[in-house]
């Protein structure tokens, strides 16, 4: 080899040659983060087992071999979402039931599209966070029946209510009844948080009237 070879191949040095081997593992973080990317991107109905492993860049089979199958993989998603929801320890109990329903809607909003899984897979995903909820909910006296109804009653609304909107009606040529006609005017108007905050403060209102109640007549309930 010349002397300019040497220099070249000093200025220029070949990339490292690859060799065959199995390739890195995946962690539960990295199929968690694919999951959501494409979640995010396609929505929630988009994510199968399929597309997830196009998202990784690797076969299926090589993901089967991480998460059993799409549900599986819909339990890890849910309890990534719920991570670290902080469940308030002090205060009156409608100050903690309503602190930790506005904690976990801070993560749906910051994960969009995963209220709908949440709606069909939270017994599935952390019991913790229901039965904090419910916990709350019995120590404030709410008979035990009712507490399994009051947790449907806000599962159903807190995870539920995104698959639900209300757009301002277009203009046509058939005249809305009377009632509607002077109600939808105020949809321009709401957002939201309107919507969320009414939720919650309604519901939270008709739990103190039912302990209230369970207080003055501790009979059946």
């Amino acid at each position: 080899m010349t002397a300019r070879d040497q220099r070249e191949v000093a200025e220029h040095p070949s990339p490292p040659r690859r060799t065959k081997g199995r390739p890195p593992t995946l962690s539960e973080d990295q199929i968690v983060d694919a999951a959501l990317a494409v979640i995010r991107s396609e929505g929630l109905d988009a994510l199968s087992m399929r597309r997830l492993s196009r998202e990784l860049g690797r076969s299926q089979m090589a993901v089967y071999s991480y998460v059993a199958d799409k549900q599986a993989l819909l339990d890890l998603v849910a309890r990534r979402t719920l991570a670290g929801v902080e469940v308030p320890e002090e205060g009156a109990w409608d100050v903690r039931l309503r602190g930790l329903i506005d904690n976990i809607d801070r993560r749906l909003r910051q994960q969009p599209g995963i209220a709908g899984l949440l709606l069909q897979r939270m017994l599935h995903s952390d019991q913790h966070i229901m039965d904090a909820m419910m916990e709350i909910m019995h120590s404030a006296g709410l008979p035990e029946r009712q507490v399994v109804l009051a947790y449907a009653m806000i599962h159903t609304y807190l995870f539920g209510r995104y698959q639900v909107t209300l757009a301002p009606v277009e203009n046509s040529d058939n005249q809305l009844p009377p009632t509607l006609a002077k109600v939808t005017t105020h949809l321009d108007e709401l957002h939201g948080a309107d919507y969320y905050n009414f939720g919650i403060d309604t519901l939270i209102d008709g739990l103190r009237a039912r302990i209230e109640a369970a207080r003055t007549d501790p009979g059946p309930q």
